[in-house]
């Protein structure tokens, strides 16, 4: 690594190599002197009043921490006008990767990796500290199976004042509670909610809230409507599919009541022999995740599991002997079926559209045609109305030797904001959910909600920020970036 990246010594700390780069900061690891261990240190891009504090916020709450599903803060430095955060390493990779690479898991992978934040959750919400970004990229999974939260930059306390980025929407959008898309107040279960998502994605390989931006998703989280797990996965158990329901409730009073009370249903879709093999279990995932060719995390367990029956008695023989011959006959059967195919009607009720189907474009002229054939699995169907530019996403689970149907649903007219900008000087440049408006002076008519706006000047962005808007409501902005005389 050059010099110029960093100091070859921080503090105590020997720096290694560069390992990664955020919007906020630059990630290093490192080798603690004095102990000999590996750390990772997070060094503070804008020292930024907000971002500082954000930033001291994560360390102050972090550095209490004592539990195995939450990751450790080591120190917090201020050397040469930089702020660095000292922390665990750990040696895996995040949720989001894996979900990227191997989604979706299989039943007990998904149901542990979620206990196991679960039980993070019960520990932080006990020291009365709500998450508030609960997102496949905030859980770290290591190569010894041991799953661990990590960012509580934004995360809130009962003894703090809300700390909230200016203009900034608090937490990610597509993994947010109805209740923090509105603004409301939080409380322990906004994160039991976020999990909730993240147990429907890892299941079925798709967020259950998705659309073309922002605005549609926040609007499909607040009214509660998402496609059910098991259309998307029939594998998925009734007491799977019920936890997910009970965390996703649109009523935070209907919802799990604590961490805890989630734990105890999560524990008993398992029998004891998976917990309590938990970290062989993942550890053995991770290290199978993107080997195709090799065996089924269930396969590797129900093999392991009859290695040493012959130690605990003919009944736990007999049991573990059942199970692996269904882990077997059901792993031959799902990789049978793979190899078959499927179709899509799409209906597009007369519409003028343009379709893509897993970023293929389709021919839509007809107002209903037949597509494919497609391999059994999941698949994408992206259409947007020529005319008012609506886009509709559909994510769907195709079976192998039928015919699904696709009914394109546009959003109907809703009271749109209307928006004026006057920016200064004339050569700034402003765009909304990164689309560029060529001409600012003229409002704007934009659906409620949430709405990324973005100024640039000089090819640097100037503005950054989230904003909402009422229905049928007039908003009037004027930025001025013109440089201030000295």
């Amino acid at each position: 690594m050059a010099k110029s990246d960093l100091q070859q010594t921080i503090g105590g700390y020997r720096i290694i190599e560069k390992i990664g780069e955020g919007g906020m900061a630059e990630i290093y690891k490192a080798q603690q002197a004095a102990l000999r261990r590996p750390v990772v240190i997070k060094k503070l891009k804008d020292p930024n009043r907000e971002i500082v504090a954000r930033f001291k916020k994560e360390a102050l709450l972090s550095a209490g921490f004592s539990q195995e599903n939450v990751l450790s803060i080591y120190d917090f430095i201020y050397h040469g006008r930089s702020y660095y955060l000292v922390m665990e390493y750990v040696d895996g990779e995040d949720l989001r990767s894996l979900l990227d690479r191997r989604a979706p898991f299989p039943v007990t992978i998904a149901v542990l990796i979620a206990l196991e934040i679960a039980r993070g959750l019960e520990y932080t919400h006990n020291q009365n500290i709500i998450h508030r970004d609960i997102k496949p990229g905030n859980v770290l999974i290591s190569r010894d199976g041991k799953v661990k939260l990590i960012d509580f930059g934004v995360a809130k306390d009962d003894g703090d004042s809300k700390l909230t980025m200016t203009g900034l929407i608090v937490g990610t959008p597509a993994y947010m509670s109805p209740e923090q898309a509105h603004g409301d107040p939080l409380n322990p279960q906004s994160d039991i909610y976020a999990l909730g998502i993240l147990l429907y994605e890892m299941l079925t390989g798709i967020k259950p809230f998705y659309g073309s931006n922002n605005t549609e998703i926040l609007a499909k989280i607040i009214k509660g409507r998402y496609t059910a797990a098991p259309v998307l996965n029939p594998e998925i158990p009734r007491k799977v599919q019920h936890i997910i329901r009970k965390a996703l409730h649109r009523d935070r009073r209907r919802r799990f009541k604590t961490a805890s009370a989630m734990i105890h249903e999560l524990e008993k879709t398992l029998p004891w022999q998976v917990r309590s093999r938990k970290k062989i279990i993942l550890s053995r995932f991770l290290e199978t995740a993107g080997n195709e060719a090799g065996q089924t995390t269930d396969e590797t367990l129900k093999m392991q599991m009859a290695e040493k029956a012959s130690a605990r008695g003919w009944k736990t023989w007999r049991f573990l002997l059942a199970a692996a011959f269904l882990a077997l006959s059901f792993t031959t059967i799902q990789r049978f079926h793979t190899t078959q195919m499927g179709y899509v009607l799409l209906r597009n009720h007369g519409k003028a559209v343009e379709a893509e189907m897993d970023g293929t474009p389709l021919n839509t002229d007809r107002d209903v045609f037949v597509s494919g054939p497609y391999l059994k699995g999941f698949h994408e169907l992206v259409t947007r109305d020529v005319l008012s530019n609506a886009t509709y996403i559909s994510r769907f689970y195709l079976p192998a030797g039928d015919t699904t149907a696709v009914d394109v649903r546009f959003p109907g007219n809703v009271q749109s904001s209307l928006v004026r900008f006057e920016l200064e000087p004339a050569n700034a440049r402003l765009f909304v959910d990164g689309h560029r408006i060529e001409n600012s002076s003229v409002p704007l008519q934009l659906t409620p909600g949430w709405h990324q706006l973005r100024i640039r000047l000089n090819g640097t962005d100037r503005i950054n920020e989230n904003r909402f808007f009422r229905p049928a409501e007039s908003y009037t902005f004027h930025f001025d970036l013109t440089p201030s005389n000295p």
